[in-house]
């Protein structure tokens, strides 16, 4: 007998990184999310994508950690990521490595891509 999918969540993180002092609000959602077993596929509509860069210290400005905990989420669920092509470029072109593979796509596309999943949630 073949079991159910597993139901598919589209995040999309909207707020750019060090903006606030809750960092770890739309990461903390992701890592729930997994915890309830919901395949994620997570989205990073422009500068937001910079949340992901590893080498960014948030200690400097007093904000808290937690930008890092995003690299935990393949080892829970099912987890793709994707960014506007642009900022990937951006950040491929700056040496600024991610804690998570994303995937380059048109604005166009990552909205057709987020129309796909069974649930979207704008973080």
């Amino acid at each position: 007998m073949a079991s159910n999918p597993r139901p598919l969540l589209g995040l999309i993180v909207n707020a750019p990184p060090y903006r606030s002092r809750v960092a770890r609000d739309g990461v903390d959602f992701a890592l729930a999310a997994a915890a309830m077993e919901f395949d994620l596929r997570i989205y990073f509509p422009g500068a937001a994508i910079l949340q992901l860069v590893v080498a960014r210290d948030p200690s400097a400005a007093k904000l808290p950690g937690g930008y890092r905990a995003w690299a935990a989420l393949p080892d829970l669920t099912d987890t793709r990521v994707f960014a506007q092509r642009r900022w990937e470029k951006f950040c491929r072109a700056g040496g600024l490595q991610l804690a998570l593979p994303v995937e380059a796509l048109d604005a166009g596309r990552m909205k057709q891509s987020w129309r796909h999943c069974d649930h979207v949630v704008v973080l």
